[in-house]
């Protein structure tokens, strides 16, 4: 969406599904990040970015993203061990003034009961973030474990350069904005091809202005998917896009990680909100989800076996290949469904407890269709 001139407004359908992956996010990120940050030792707290705050509330009455994150927060932070540092960044006086009088009116007790640290930055995200990169880094001190959540209005308040920076320290991961409503009509005005050339770094993206329809708004996902991972320094990223009431598509988010438990966690925080894994979301159809195709178990151990057959994998390249190649997660239930149907077969799996589950990553799997028993007859 263009940016709305007031300084709160209403928040559409797709902007709370997109508040809903955030938040069953979090509530995986927090927990997980917490321990791995006492167990490192060296960590001593986690941050959280909104490089793009806004005022923190919608006239219908729906938090912002800055209270959807602090809540999540508050909601699991019995299970964290370090404090949790949040950085609201946002340009607009008017707007920063107003999420401080409601955390102030509204969060303030909780954030004090809690080991939440808020700090409000009036300024352009992308200045304020690369500057605290640079302060950190000449502390001697380590970014991550650190989520950023750059949800900007457009397409090009922010470049590929930042994604690289932020990506390039441990334990940091991206979860971003692109907006091909905005971006698709102005393909063509050469005086907005420098916004689109920063956002990705390159002119990669100029390969698709020959394409039209679903054709190139696909291709264009996929070239700044493919440059997130070879400019942006993303071993991982995946999609999810939003669409309006006419099921067009408004935007796309992008989450980018180096971790593979990141983008698992993920993608159980996008199956909440399209449970069908097609990971879009329509305003048209925001009271009951538009199930393009049902990725279910079965789906997944078809495609397995299509993948695979005649082949031995390890349980750690059947997660792998589930993780970034589909949409699912699901892959060892997956695996019990093909093991049942006579479709796999375990190679020396470990003794004990683990013999009869796939949580072994490194055990060897048959992929291959078991011959059916001949049943003798009376003529035998």
């Amino acid at each position: 969406m263009a940016e709305p001139k007031d300084t709160i407004y209403k928040a559409e359908p797709h902007t709370q599904a997109k508040h809903a992956i955030l938040r069953e996010y979090l509530k995986r990120w927090l927990p997980i990040l917490s321990r791995q940050a006492n167990n490192l030792g060296s960590k001593d707290r986690l941050l959280y970015v909104d490089g793009f705050a806004g005022a923190g509330e919608y006239t219908n009455d729906v938090p912002g993203s800055p209270l959807v994150a602090i809540e999540a927060a508050a909601q699991h932070c019995h299970v964290s061990h370090v404090p949790i540092v949040f950085k609201f960044i946002e340009e607009r006086k008017d707007r920063i003034n107003h999420l401080r009088n409601l955390i102030k009116t509204e969060k303030h007790a909780l954030i004090e009961s809690r080991q939440l640290i808020v700090e409000l930055i009036e300024g352009d995200c992308e200045t304020e973030v690369m500057c605290f990169i640079k302060k950190t880094k000449a502390m001697n001190k380590q970014l991550g474990p650190a989520f950023f959540f750059l949800d900007q209005f457009g397409y090009s308040s922010f470049s590929m350069e930042l994604i690289r920076t932020i990506l390039q320290e441990s334990m940091c991961e991206v979860f971003s904005y692109l907006n091909w409503n905005l971006l698709h009509p102005f393909m063509t005005d050469k005086t907005k091809w420098a916004g689109i050339t920063k956002a990705f770094g390159g002119e990669e993206w100029k390969s698709v202005l020959d394409f039209s329809g679903r054709i190139k708004e696909e291709r264009f996902r996929d070239v700044y998917m493919t440059t997130l991972r070879k400019r942006g320094s993303a071993e991982y990223t995946f999609p999810f896009a939003m669409r309006d009431h006419s099921n067009r598509v408004i935007y796309w988010l992008f989450f980018s990680t180096n971790n593979i438990r990141g983008l698992e966690e993920m993608k159980k925080a996008m199956w909440t909100v399209d449970s069908s894994g097609g990971f879009e979301f329509s305003d048209k159809h925001s009271t009951q989800l538009d199930q393009l195709f049902s990725a279910d178990t079965d789906w997944l151990a078809d495609r397995l076996f299509a993948e695979f057959e005649n082949q031995v994998r390890t349980v750690g390249e059947v997660k792998e290949y589930v993780l970034t190649k589909t949409p699912c997660y699901l892959f060892k239930e997956a695996l019990q469904v093909l093991e049942r149907s006579d479709r796999l077969e375990r190679i020396d799996p470990p003794q004990g407890r683990g013999r009869k589950s796939f949580a072994n990553e490194i055990m060897k799997l048959h992929f291959f269709r078991k011959p059916k028993e001949v049943q003798g007859t009376l003529f035998d």
